[in-house]
């Protein structure tokens, strides 16, 4: 039997709750599975989530703790010494025997000879129709990330936009996808940069990861679902918050200093606790990827 480290930073989300309660119902039985979860509330807590004993979990009130990278950080501080680590958004559901599935797809990356491989991408889908009913749109496509379509905003900031395409044969992966992590235990203590508000989050766990060690790779089919924000509605269906609506003043000045940092560690790979790893080079993975830092060009 192993064991799983859930992990989920959550802004007052009413989804949480019934996130955990999926995970636990699909799971497959075989293994133990270890929820740290950080809930950050807006004003009053309200958040529902089940009593159950293998969950861990930590409230703050808003402003305190917001930010991906800080808010990570808080939900890691709960992991044990699990064997393996899941990071999800707090609106997520799980195909039957997820657990089970991922543990042995890192086994098969193993046997392949990667000694840390660390599985990603973009979630599939979940939403609620007209009537509010939850469906889950149960498909094994999988995607891999795509950088392309933004080079001029990577040479001002180093940060790429990332867009799912479907893979093209390879079963590697230039970034990450930070609602879908499963990997070894060991990623839980890795130090996330609590400068990091938002955007720029993923290419920097990506570089981190790769620069400690950690190989980016696609699963063979999909295990999570997403419920994604749908612009087509001014109030979400989930009731879903957003902190840089709810602090647009404080989270602008966050934004500022996140790019601003992502910037300075990607332009001068820097090595540390809250930078990159020392296992392989930035330039390394720039040519693994198909991003040049240092001249601030696509690679395609």
């Amino acid at each position: 039997m192993a064991s799983i480290f859930v992990q989920i930073a959550s802004y007052h989300d009413y989804e949480l709750g019934k996130t955990i309660v999926h995970a636990n119902k699909q799971k497959s039985g075989k293994h133990e599975i270890h929820f740290g979860v950080f809930n950050c509330f807006y004003k009053e807590n309200e958040i529902y989530y089940p009593k159950l004993d293998n969950l861990k979990f930590i409230d703050r009130l808003a402003p305190e703790g917001i930010g991906v990278c800080r808010s990570r950080n808080i939900a890691n501080s709960l992991y044990s010494g699990q064997d393996y680590f899941l990071q999800i958004d707090s609106h997520t559901r799980f195909r039957k025997d997820w657990d089970d599935s991922l543990i042995a797809e890192i086994k098969d990356y193993q046997v392949c000879g990667i000694p840390k491989p660390l599985i990603t991408t973009y979630p599939g889908t979940y939403r609620y129709d007209d009537e509010l009913n939850e469906v889950i749109d149960w498909g094994d496509n999988i995607t891999s990330i795509y950088f392309g379509d933004t080079p001029d905003e990577f040479s001002l900031t180093l940060i790429p936009g990332q867009r799912a395409v479907s893979p093209k044969g390879l079963m590697v992966q230039p970034s990450v996808s930070a609602g879908f992590i499963f990997t070894l235990g060991s990623f839980a203590t890795l130090k996330l940069n609590e400068k990091i508000a938002f955007w720029g989050e993923e290419i920097f766990m990506a570089s981190k990861a790769w620069t400690s060690g950690f190989d980016l790779l696609l699963p063979s089919r999909q295990y999570l679902f997403h419920l994604y924000y749908d612009h087509k509605y001014p109030r979400q269906r989930s009731n879903r918050r957003h902190i840089w609506l709810d602090f647009p003043e404080q989270f602008s000045e966050m934004d500022a200093e996140s790019k601003k940092e992502i910037e300075d560690i990607l332009s001068t790979a820097r090595v540390g606790e809250d930078a990159l790893g020392s296992e392989r080079t930035l330039e390394a993975f720039g040519k693994y990827a198909g991003l040049d830092f240092k001249n601030r060009k696509l690679i395609m």
